[in-house]
């Protein structure tokens, strides 16, 4: 069964941001969320959208800026 394009942009996003070790702690809301999409020619509203269904929260790190963090299951 082939992905939908929905689910193969979805996909594409979390193999980049996997494969990118300056996000592997955060994202921060502007500058990179901008250049995520830049990069994977998506909108900035689009790549948030994405981050939510891939487990991403926004929050405000202990400096003041905004960063996505994906949230880690107890184990």
């Amino acid at each position: 069964m082939a992905l939908c394009d929905n689910d193969q942009h979805a996909a594409d996003l979390d193999i980049y941001i996997s494969k990118n070790s300056r996000f592997k702690s955060f994202i921060y809301n502007r500058k990179e969320i901008l250049s995520i999409a830049g990069n994977l020619g998506f909108t900035p509203s689009y790549v948030r959208t994405e981050l939510r269904k891939l487990g991403y929260c926004l929050i405000q790190n202990d400096h003041g800026p905004m960063v996505w963090k994906r949230d880690m299951p107890s184990i």
